[in-house]
């Protein structure tokens, strides 16, 4: 398994990455030792096979090895899995009021258990905080000892923490990125670059990489800067390579790059079929956050360089929907303001009061 993340992480070799995960994992059940598959399983699907699998698969492989890990008493092990299996749903597009409440029931433990993981969990659920425009206050579980993340930021170069340092800069970058504040995202960004760990291959580079693509191509169009050209085709460039392995995966943004890159050109209808292509991707692989996602983008195309102002508002309002679906009613909010669009105060979301990753 060591073997599989030394190809992905440091030579970017998926296939053969691949390779040495699925040996370790036909080793594990040959021997059937429970304390070393734990260990071996959050590294396999966490880290290697998440480019194959679909990402929801790979989040609900990860909480149970969480399960297992707690079963066999390996609380460190059970702690990273329940904060990665979280994460992947976090960005996935599971509902954020039921994700805010799941990690908010479990800091505690994992503070217990896992300080490292209790840290990245309490940067999730600021995040989902930020998207929903509410406050958790997730950072009470630490009594005092660090309030925001200026605090975790001082304590990460103290002790020269770069995977937390990263982590704080992401959790900045993807909360600027869904505000709509763009300058500001474009400016973690380039701290995020400047540590040489956060350029490997992760959950989270997936999404540091899609929407600074997205975020490029639209600067492009107010600065016609070739440098944010050169970004937006990047992204498309790497994206273009993991679709290779798993296009569930990657198919609805991609499409969505390739709208915004004819978008700036601009090519009014091949943007026209593009976004409405992911729309359609997005909805079809469940990701509703990302169809709400292209759904705003397209109704900005719309408005702003198409001038069609009556499709962009109906393109407008189901983003709304769409948002307040996934529970960020923030994001929703600011759709009204921005652009005088109202949609229904509560959208139906399925059971969410019940949750099975809730303690």
């Amino acid at each position: 398994a060591g073997f599989g993340y030394f190809h992905v992480v440091f030579k970017q070799d998926y296939v053969r990455g691949k390779y040495w995960a699925d040996v370790a994992l036909r080793i594990l059940k040959q021997k059937r030792a429970i304390s070393a598959t734990v260990r071996v399983e959050w590294l396999v699907h966490g880290h290697i096979l998440m480019w194959f699998s679909p990402l929801k698969e790979t989040s609900r492989k990860l909480f149970e090895t969480y399960h297992l890990s707690m079963q066999v008493g390996d609380f460190r092990t059970a702690m990273f899995s329940l904060n990665l299996s979280t994460r992947f749903a976090v960005f996935e597009g599971e509902n954020l009021q039921i994700l805010s409440r799941s990690i908010g029931s479990n800091l505690k433990n994992m503070l217990k258990h896992n300080s490292e993981c209790a840290k990245l969990a309490v940067l999730d659920a600021v995040m989902v905080d930020e998207i929903r425009g509410e406050d958790s206050t997730p950072f009470a579980v630490f009594d005092g000892l660090f309030l925001n993340d200026d605090d975790l930021m001082k304590d990460a170069l103290l002790k020269k923490n770069m995977n937390l340092l990263s982590n704080i800069y992401l959790r900045r970058f993807f909360s600027s990125f869904w505000a709509g504040d763009h300058s500001s995202a474009e400016s973690c960004s380039e701290n995020i670059l400047s540590i040489p760990s956060a350029k490997r291959p992760k959950l989270l580079s997936i999404y540091f990489t899609f929407f600074r693509g997205l975020i490029a191509f639209q600067q492009y169009r107010k600065n016609q800067s070739d440098d944010d050209l050169q970004k937006g085709i990047c992204a498309i460039n790497t994206i273009e390579v993991w679709l290779k392995y798993s296009p569930s995966n990657f198919e609805n943004k991609l499409i969505l790059l390739y709208a915004e890159q004819q978008a700036s050109l601009p090519n009014i209808q091949a943007a026209r079929n593009l976004y409405d292509a992911s729309i359609k991707s997005a909805r079809d692989n469940g990701r509703v956050h990302e169809q709400g996602l292209a759904c705003e983008l397209m109704g900005k195309f719309l408005m702003s360089v198409a001038n069609d102002f009556i499709c962009a508002k109906e393109y407008l309002k189901k983003a709304q929907l769409c948002y307040l679906q996934w529970g960020a009613r923030k994001k929703a909010s600011m759709l009204s303001k921005d652009y005088g669009i109202k949609a229904d105060d509560v959208y139906p979301v399925s059971n969410p009061l019940k949750h099975g990753r809730d303690s």
